[in-house]
């Protein structure tokens, strides 16, 4: 999907309102979206300007997951600044008097908040990928260690953030795709989530059920000895006793 595909479907832009506003066919418009021609330099800025959004996006083939987050982002802040309301109130003192009063609603702050979330998961693991790829041309060690202990720490406090706010989302108004979209990266941040436990000396029980996941997880991080945590009796029956690899 190209940058100008994905932006006008980020914001649920039809092609023939767009041709519309820049005097253009229908058909042109679609052209320029699916790549099969480029923006016209004279169209292009015309084009950003009507998003208020950057030429660069608009040229691109293929948006990495934080330009899209990030413009879903700007269409989202958009929507708030709209449809945010007062809405009235009442509330009752400590006499049992009865007052009058307002509260901000803005009915897209649920979806914003996860758009923001799953941009910090999606910016930590490009960080993480350009450290793993400068490590290779480093030579020393202790670099190598510094690096890979500051991801891990990251790591650690974006996950650990939790206001409350999981279950709200739950009765959110979203597409299938969306919906989809959200549990594909609440697997990832799972799967994260448990590497951590085990590396803080965690136990396979603790999860409850066990899945193979989390049993080939832990054995792995056995094998190279990068846990010491000791196997549950239920896992020792189940291995291999000529195996002496664990």
């Amino acid at each position: 999907m190209t940058g100008f595909e994905f932006i006008a479907k980020a914001f649920k832009a039809s092609y023939t309102d767009i041709a519309k506003r820049l005097n253009m066919t229908p058909s042109a418009i679609a052209d320029w979206a699916s790549g099969r021609r480029p923006i016209p330099k004279d169209k292009l800025p015309l084009v950003s300007k009507l998003f208020r959004i950057d030429e660069e996006y608009f040229k691109k083939k293929e948006l990495t997951e934080v330009e899209k987050i990030k413009i879903e982002i700007n269409y989202l802040e958009r929507l708030s600044k709209r449809d945010t309301e007062q809405i009235p109130d009442t509330y009752t003192d400590d006499e049992g008097n009865q007052h009058e009063t307002y509260f901000w609603y803005n009915p897209h702050e649920g979806e914003l908040r996860y758009k923001y979330e799953e941009l910090a998961y999606e910016e930590l693991v490009l960080r993480i990928k350009r450290i793993l790829t400068h490590d290779f041309a480093l030579d020393m060690e202790y670099q190598r260690t510094r690096n890979h202990f500051h991801v891990v720490k990251e790591l650690t406090e974006l996950l650990d953030q939790d206001d409350g706010t999981v279950g709200i989302m739950e009765f959110e108004d979203i597409s299938k795709e969306e919906a989809q979209r959200r549990r594909n990266l609440a697997d990832r941040v799972n799967s994260i989530s448990r590497m951590l436990y085990f590396l803080n000396g965690g136990k396979l029980h603790a999860f409850g059920k066990i899945d193979e996941f989390d049993e080939e997880l832990f054995k792995l991080l056995r094998k190279f000895k990068i846990i010491d945590t000791k196997l549950p009796k239920k896992l020792k029956e189940l291995d291999d006793p000529f195996d002496h690899r664990l």
